[in-house]
């Protein structure tokens, strides 16, 4: 007979996807810190993300307080982190589809949004 998945089995797994992913190291999160709360943290954080009202997540988390409040605000402290100064990062801009391999980036931003976009009629 089989038996059914436990929290043991699921606390087992993530820690050993956590050591396999060498969180210890690249994310400085001991193994023993990991374990089933982290997915209910994960969950309020990605409904939090999504769009979802502290309400919504409390009933969906089956919190009852607004303890995940904390949870979620350190995380997403941690996870925008930096995000703003690497929004501010320069990117080229080219256009392969009409074959130029070239940034294009002062051309596009200084020329007139409101050209004609139908095709001439020399060419039809």
């Amino acid at each position: 007979t089989q038996g059914f998945v436990t929290h043991v089995h699921i606390s087992q797994s993530l820690k050993l996807a956590a050591a396999a992913l060498a969180y210890p190291s690249r994310k400085g999160i001991p193994i023993e810190r990991i374990d089933t709360h982290s997915l209910r943290i994960g969950g309020a954080n990605a409904l939090s993300l999504s769009g979802y009202s502290d309400r919504q997540i409390m009933k969906m988390g089956r919190w009852r307080s607004a303890t995940f409040l904390e949870y979620i605000r350190e995380s997403l402290d941690e996870f925008s982190a930096g995000m703003s100064k690497s929004m501010q990062r320069r990117f080229e801009f080219v256009n392969v589809e009409g074959g130029v391999f070239r940034d294009i980036t002062n051309v596009t931003l200084n020329s007139d949004y409101a050209v004609n976009t139908k095709p001439s009629e020399a060419s039809s």
